[in-house]
């Protein structure tokens, strides 16, 4: 990263909140049931200014992390016309942080949306915005200031956000420990130096927006043709190959009455893959809905009413993936 980007991370502003007070102008208040905390453990919201505009993301240090200990950091990237507030009330891993004692950054897309690659997504996407070096700056800025395990930096995120997560690894794959994202596919090449690392890509069978078998029914974005050629089974394989794992066909590795887990397990640098598939999901693969009371525009009702039925607490199992793995152990 070169020093321009490392100097505008040098100093942060810092908004402290309790989780039960507004967290910034025009955001909704979080209550303490909500995010099932306690007024100790607290959110704060940085922001800088990076590439001529201003970038913040949200960051939850639960009062159970202690300066001299290091501990995990997990970045979770919101969806397309979503936010950093929105999205961490909708996932859990804020729970699973308090619970557990790990740092989670929540960062926040210009004009709700990213630019994951070739085709996606939004005013993120057509203006070109570089937001795969904000958020590796960010990281970076976290590592420095934060007691942040540097072998065990993970990554997840929804939709746009998945997609965007998907191409950080491949595009930064020496700073990520393993990811584990919601409803996207990749849709950026690796880079020519990327190193194998754990994936798992979560998926409902019933997404009626990024579709399970074959993402090209519906173009959402006006995406080019090359959207066509994914589907969540067609994911499982790219990510196979880049991996350089062994076998034709994937193995089993859980299966439920609402859910299963297939994969591959025999990778280079043990970077195992995983496609987790919803049976009665649709887009919103989260144990929880977007709260109706967000629901303030037309865009809003694309994240509505497409959550998993059976409350199948993906996030968890995302969280026992990909926090089995540090880079320590690629050493």
């Amino acid at each position: 990263m070169g020093a321009n980007l490392k100097a505008f991370f040098a100093i942060s502003l810092f908004l402290f909140v309790p989780l039960s007070g507004c967290i910034g102008q025009g955001v909704n208040e979080v209550s303490i049931d909500e995010q099932q905390s306690s007024e100790t453990d607290i959110f704060s919201i940085h922001c800088e200014e990076y590439d001529g505009l201003e970038r913040c993301w949200k960051l939850l240090v639960p009062n159970s992390v202690q300066s001299d200990t290091l501990v995990p950091l997990v970045v979770d990237i919101h969806g397309y016309t979503q936010d950093m507030n929105r999205h961490s009330n909708t996932t859990d891993f804020t729970n699973i942080a308090i619970e557990e004692g790990f740092i989670v950054a929540y960062p926040n897309g210009y004009e709700n949306s990213w630019n994951a690659g070739d085709i996606c997504c939004g005013i993120a996407h057509e203006e070109d915005v570089d937001d795969l070096n904000f958020i590796i700056g960010m990281v970076e800025h976290l590592i420095a200031t934060q007691p942040v395990n540097p072998d065990r930096i993970y990554l997840s995120g929804w939709s746009n956000g998945c997609g965007m997560t998907q191409m950080l690894v491949v595009e930064a794959s020496e700073l990520f420990a393993a990811a584990g994202c919601m409803s996207f596919y990749l849709i950026s090449p690796p880079s020519p130096n990327y190193s194998p690392i754990p994936f798992m890509e979560v998926h409902g069978l019933l997404d009626d927006l990024i579709m399970y078998g074959n993402a090209g029914v519906w173009y959402p974005f006006n995406q080019e043709a090359q959207w066509a050629e994914e589907g969540a089974i067609q994911n499982l394989e790219d990510w196979k190959e880049m991996n350089h794992c062994l076998g034709t066909v994937p193995e089993v590795i859980v299966a439920e009455e609402d859910y299963d887990i297939r994969g591959y397990s025999n990778c280079e640098n043990g970077a195992e893959v995983r496609l987790m598939t919803l049976f009665y999901a649709g887009h919103n693969p989260y144990a929880k809905d977007t709260p109706e009371h967000q629901i303030t525009s037309p865009e809003d009702l694309i994240w509505s009413g497409r959550k998993n039925p059976t409350g199948i607490e993906s996030t968890r199992i995302v969280w026992d993936f990909i926090s089995g793995f540090s880079k320590s152990d690629t050493e």
